[in-house]
Parts: structure tokens; sequence; C-alpha cells
């Protein structure tokens, strides 16, 4: 479970914009044991599962349930039903007859908007990178410009000719540098002040041949403020006690809950470890192929797109086969663009 001061493995920050990936609706339900045979038959009563119900409360929905769209949320008793909406990422608190439909399930107004496999207008960003950035020691982690670990792990690519690297860190309440040899990875250091709640900070990564330098890469990560890190914390404790199938709770409920708030390190982290749990999945590795082309690792997603693209034909999954082929042509139009 995520504490407010746990340390994360794996995160990144995009470096001077921001964008993500999102696809409206996620397929592909797991089954495994009695409950899991349970939620079968449930997934039968709709082609793709669009919410799920939270609580207990409702005449006849129990905690955990699937929500198919056009059903009726019945609350007994004056009891309020907490369910989530997978396509906007809403939690919403019923508290009479409603009508779970596409009018309160639906993707949020400004998904148009955003440079997707579903809509690339919007793809404004080069995917190729210039020449000077090529030779950068571009940040890999943490993901994303919106974190929720005060002691992010910071990682970056190796450059021809560096000897060593220096990492600098700066913002409210701190500023640290340190020189790193032999490796492209390092812990933030327990000896440094943690990064604070609600700040915007600068990582820097310089690499260096003996004493001088070559080149920089520097990006901009935002803290949320605790509120929004405590909200994200209950959220997940909530999801991991209804004892879902992992990989099932990883690309539906942990990554709704986790882009709610925009936060690719957690979506991607969370799904890398399903891939190394040896998740055979393909949703798993294409919501990862998403997750990366938002964080504008063409490479990364492409990997993982090629393994989606695989598990789907072998197991004749044609609706998540066409979504990894989307991904797959808007990966080759930005790099061509």
């Amino acid at each position: 479970m995520l504490t407010l001061s746990s340390p994360i493995k794996k995160v990144f920050a995009v470096r001077r914009f921001t964008t993500f990936v999102s696809i409206s609706t996620l397929i592909l339900l797991l089954t495994s044991s009695a409950w899991g045979q349970q939620r079968t038959l449930q997934k039968n009563l709709c082609d793709e599962p669009s919410g799920r119900v939270y609580s207990t409360g409702d005449r006849l929905l129990k905690s955990g349930r699937y929500l198919c769209l056009g059903e009726r949320i019945s609350p007994q008793n004056g009891n309020t039903v907490k369910v989530l909406c997978f396509m906007n990422r809403k939690i919403m608190y019923l508290k009479q007859n409603t009508i779970f439909d596409a009018q309160i399930c639906a993707s949020p107004p400004n998904e148009a908007v955003q440079c997707s496999v579903l809509n690339v207008a919007p793809c404004t960003h080069d995917y190729k990178g210039s020449d000077d950035e090529k030779n950068a020691p571009i940040v890999t982690s943490p993901y994303g410009s919106s974190i929720i670990n005060n002691r992010p792990q910071i990682s970056w690519r190796s450059v021809a000719g560096a000897d060593s690297y220096t990492v600098v860190v700066k913002g409210n309440g701190v500023n640290w540098e340190t020189d790193v040899k032999n490796a492209m990875t390092m812990p933030y250091p327990k000896q440094q002040k943690e990064l604070q709640y609600g700040n915007t900070y600068t990582i820097t990564v310089i690499s260096n041949h003996g004493d001088q330098p070559l080149n920089s890469s520097p990006l901009v990560v935002h803290l949320l403020p605790v509120d929004d890190v405590q909200w994200i914390i209950d959220e997940v404790k909530q999801i991991k006690d209804l004892g879902l199938p992992p990989d099932e709770a990883a690309f539906r409920d942990l990554d709704a809950i986790y882009m709610s708030k925009l936060i690719l390190d957690e979506s991607i982290k969370t799904l890398e470890a399903r891939v190394m749990a040896g998740s055979q999945n393909p949703t798993i590795y294409r919501l990862l192929g998403d997750r990366y082309l938002g964080a504008l690792l063409p490479e990364e997603a492409e990997q993982t797109y090629t393994i989606a693209d695989q598990l789907a034909k072998s197991s004749a999954n044609t609706s998540e086969l066409n979504k990894v082929q989307s991904g797959l042509k808007l990966l080759k139009w930005l790099k061509n663009r």
C-alpha cells in the first residue's frame, strides 16, 4: 500500500510539455477461481464493462461487481452507492435510483483534444527528437509531469562518450547535486531533503567526459498536493481490498484512479509490475504502450505494442488487436511526420 513517505520504484517526468495517451474504454476480463467465474457471468451482460460498484448499499448489486451501461443503481434504505466509471475515471456517490448510462459515464469533454490513438490531430510533439536531444541524457524516470512520490528514483539514457553524470535537483526547499559513475539510475539520496507536496521541481542530468560537461537534459515535475496524494492512497487501498485479479485491477481500476489525476508515473509502474510478474494479457501490454507513448517514450511504446500484438493474435482477441494496431499506426505517423 502506498504511503506518503513510501519510496516508489520507478517513475518518469515528461520534459517541457505535458501530454498523455488515453483511450475511453479498456477490455478483457481475466477470470480465476469461483470469484472470477462469477464475474465472467456478469461480464456477459454487456460486451464491455463500463464501471464497478465500490460499496454495499444497493438492493441487488454487490461491492466489486462490474457495471454495464444501462444498468440501474438502486440505493436501499437511504444508503449511498459508490461507483467508478472506467470511461471518464470518475467516482460517483449515488443516493437515489440512477441509470448508469452514457450521460453520467462518458469520456470527459476534453478527451477529444488530447493526443491519443483515437485522435492524432493534437499530437504536436516531435517523437523523432532533435540531434541535440539524441545526444542528451534524457531523463526516463519519473514518468509524467505529475508525481506523488516525494523521493522518486531518477533514471536517464546513456550518452556516447560520457564517463559520468551529474544529477541536479532544485525547487522549493531543495537544492542538491551529486555525481554518478557507471550507472544511469539512482535512488533519491537519503541524506537529502525530500520534495515537498504541492511544489514544482527541476531535475537536470548533465553528461560529462572527464571534467568537461557534454550535454544536459532538464525536466520539470510537480508533486501533487498532500490531499490529492492521500485520496489516491485511499482509493488504491479500497481497490486492493476488493481482491480483484491483479491484471484486471491494474488495467481497469488502478489505471482509472491514477489517470484521473494524470499520474502516468503510477500507472506505468503498476503495468510494468504485471509484466515483470509474467502476465500474458494483451491489454496489459497495449495499455502500457499507450502510457509510454503519452510519456514520450516511443521506443518503449513500440516494444510493448509489438508484444501486445502477438498476444492478441494468439488469443484471437480481435477487439484488443484493433486497439494495438491503432497505437502502432499512430506511433508510425508520429515518427514520420
